[in-house]
């Protein structure tokens, strides 16, 4: 399962970890628009929150690097599911049949109380994926 958001720092991080605490090595992240690809979420200040949020959930994401969404990385996925904003979404990707959207807030520059209720609508369509009722 891969999870895209815009910038690969927050949303589809958080998805990924959650994705994975629940199926162990079965998700991946990726963003629509990442200037620094590589670079490790600690290193990025506006993921502060999201970090510090995901840590209560028991994911460390000091480590995560942010990775850009290519072509090629569909076909190594059953689904993509994304939550970017529409305008940054490549039409190769909103055309492919693994797409699936979900319209989630980006956390960035949001309070911790706004970015743990981000994290839970994120956690509750994790788990309803994961049960195939999403």
């Amino acid at each position: 399962m891969l999870f895209v958001c815009r910038a690969n720092v927050g949303r589809s991080q958080a998805a990924m970890e959650f994705y994975n605490q629940l199926v162990p090595g079965g998700g991946a992240s990726a963003g629509t628009i990442v200037e620094k690809p590589g670079e490790k979420l600690k290193e990025r200040f506006s993921a502060s929150t999201i970090v510090a949020v995901m840590k209560e959930h028991g994911a460390d994401m000091n480590e995560n690097y942010r990775t850009q969404i290519t072509r090629e990385m569909l076909d190594q996925y059953e689904k993509v599911v994304v939550m970017a904003e529409p305008e940054t979404i490549p039409e190769w990707l909103s055309e492919s049949p693994k797409f699936i959207y979900w319209n989630i807030v980006d956390a960035k520059g949001k309070s911790l109380t706004e970015t743990r209720d981000i994290a839970a609508e994120i956690k509750e369509k994790v788990e309803n994926l994961v049960k195939g009722t999403n």
